[in-house]
This record gives structure tokens, C-alpha cells and sequence, in this order.
């Protein structure tokens, strides 16, 4: 059992894994987070994961929790009280949450700001906002709405995302065609697609589908890194087969750099926001914003970078204790 005398930082999540042998489906998230707890022993800080059915707000306690300790998950059943938790509930719940989350973030510290989960992660508010920098894309509530929205679009081929959600799971890209057959859960944010075969100017060193990430910390940046498609897939997201690499943050493009710098100051009203940052290039170099994730995994990070950064991106949570 952790010691009572240490400070406690709870990864609070929506689902519920109690019965299962070990927690955490995903192999890479449970391999960074098994990281991150053995990283928070060294510095004498309880780490925890915990579902946020098992939390009783009136005493500000987890009732129980998940622990990885001597190289095997465990269970806690005592009251655990945290000094502070890390909001990784999905984006999909942050409005109908969010004002049991408000009343979370009156008892203890709740990272992120769930009004600044609730603010960026819409993938449509992220566009009114950040618009300028994105593929043009339009909001479909409904079939009739879909089909305008793609009649618009000068592209041949067309995206299609949930307004909510990660890991490029319920998003389609393909031909307009193919795209009037699937079945879609509206809302919707019909986009643009932008033809992008060369990869990152200056990094890439061949032709290929890759996005460039930027992870920011209180409006600095922690790291970077390229997460690159499989071959004859257009996803670089890691759910859905692709690799990744560390980005050097002189190799960061000078047109990323700046209009990163525009997207932060709009961000810059939640001082310790911990965010990331999306990007892809055309063919022709030019630089266009995909999307931002306000609560951007710990996977690759942990799989790809030198010790000195997995070690700064785990400080970068517990020094706001």
C-alpha cells in the first residue's frame, strides 16, 4: 500500500476496469502510465488511476484506485484523498460533466481546467477559433446539411470527424462518393482535405503521410514529434497503425513555429493548460492546423524520447502540486 504521508495525484478516467486482471486496454498507455507511477515513487508522490464513478465529492475522496507498484498492477480499497487530479475523462463527456467538474475543481486541483477542456476540445469551436490556420470545414447537423457541406468543398476527396474524440477512431476519409454512403452520428465537421504525400519540410526524409505535433505546457513547448501513416494509410494516429519519431525543436518549420505562436496567445487565458498542437503540410510546403487535443497522450513519448524529456513531461504534472 502507498504511504499516507505523501502527496496524491489521482488519473481519473470514465470507465470502469475494476474486475478486470489488469487495467487499461491500450498496451502503450498502460506501459507510459506504469512509467509515470514509477517516476512518481522516486519523488515520494502517490500515483493513482481511478474511474470517476468512484469518486464521493462530498469527501473528496476516490473510494478506490488502481496502483502499479513492485512491477504489478494493484488494487486500493481505502479512501484515497487527492492533492490533485489529472482529468483524463474523454472529450465526449466535457460538457455534460462539466459542472460536476467545476464543483471537483472547488475541492481540489483538477488538470486540466474543465473549462478549458470544455472550450478547445470541440472540434468545432476549434475551428471558429483557429479557422484561419485550418482547412476550410463546415458543421453538418443533418443528411441534407452533409450533402451541402461536401458540394462546397473544392477538394476530391473530403474528412469527416465527430465533433468529439481521439485516436482517429470514427473519422472518414475518402471520395465524396463513398462518403455519401456511410451512416454518420451527427453532429458532424465535414473538412477539407488537404493532399499532403511529402511529409514535413526539412525533417521527412522521404515521401510520406505524416502530421508534426507540438506538445505545449503553460504555453511552452515541452517537446515535438512526427507521427507517420502506415503504408497506403492517410491516419497518423497511433490507434490506427502508425510509428512516430522525436522532433528536434530547431527542425520545428519557421511557419509551424509562428503560427503556433498565434494559436497559444488565444489559449493563453488558462496559464498551466497542457495541450497539443496538430499539423500537416501540402505538397507545396504550406502549413495548415488540424486539430488540438487537450489531453494529449503520453504513448509515443514514452515508447520514442530520450530520458531527459520523458522525465521533464512527467515533472510537468507533478511540479503543480
Amino acid at each position: 500500500m502507498f504511504q499516507n504521508n505523501m502527496k496524491n495525484i489521482v488519473i481519473m478516467y470514465a470507465g470502469d476496469d475494476w474486475k478486470k486482471e489488469i487495467p487499461i486496454t491500450n498496451d502503450g498507455t498502460r506501459i507510459a502510465i506504469q512509467d509515470w507511477m514509477i517516476r512518481a515513487g522516486k519523488i515520494r508522490v502517490n500515483l493513482y488511476r481511478a474511474s470517476m464513478k468512484w469518486y464521493d465529492l462530498e469527501k473528496n475522496v476516490f473510494t478506490k484506485a488502481w496502483f502499479f507498484k513492485d512491477g504489478i498492477w494493484q488494487r486500493c480499497e481505502n479512501e484515497i484523498e487527492p492533492d490533485m487530479i489529472y482529468d483524463k475523462v474523454l472529450s465526449k463527456y466535457d460538457y455534460s460533466l462539466l459542472d460536476f467538474k467545476l464543483k471537483i475543481a472547488q475541492k481540489t486541483l483538477l488538470f486540466n481546467s474543465p473549462l478549458f477542456r470544455a472550450t478547445f476540445n470541440n472540434k468545432l469551436s476549434q475551428y471558429v477559433m483557429f479557422g484561419e490556420f485550418m482547412p476550410f470545414s463546415q458543421i453538418a447537423n443533418n443528411k441534407k446539411e452533409f450533402e451541402n457541406s461536401i458540394a462546397k468543398s473544392g477538394s476530391e476527396k473530403i474528412v469527416v470527424k465527430p465533433l468529439y474524440g481521439s485516436g482517429g477512431f470514427g473519422i472518414f476519409i475518402g471520395g465524396k462518393k463513398e462518403a455519401l454512403m456511410e451512416d454518420y452520428n451527427f453532429p458532424v465537421l465535414v473538412q477539407e482535405f488537404i493532399l499532403s504525400e511529402k511529409g514535413i519540410p526539412g525533417v521527412s526524409k522521404n515521401n510520406e503521410v505524416a502530421d508534426l505535433r507540438l506538445v505545449f505546457q503553460g504555453g511552452k513547448l515541452a517537446y515535438a514529434l512526427s507521427r507517420i501513416a502506415a503504408d497506403g494509410s492517410l491516419f497518423t494516429n497511433l490507434h490506427q497503425g502508425a510509428t512516430g519519431k522525436m522532433i528536434a525543436g530547431e527542425d520545428i518549420p519557421e511557419s509551424i513555429t509562428e503560427m503556433a505562436k498565434k494559436i497559444n496567445s488565444k489559449i493563453s487565458v488558462f496559464q498551466n493548460a497542457q495541450y497539443s498542437l496538430d499539423f500537416i503540410f501540402d505538397n507545396s510546403g504550406r502549413p495548415y492546423f488540424i486539430e488540438m487535443n487537450t489531453t494529449p497522450g503520453i504513448d509515443l513519448v514514452t515508447l520514442l524520447a530520450d530520458e531527459k524529456t520523458k522525465q521533464e513531461n512527467f515533472e510537468s504534472i507533478s511540479e503543480l502540486l
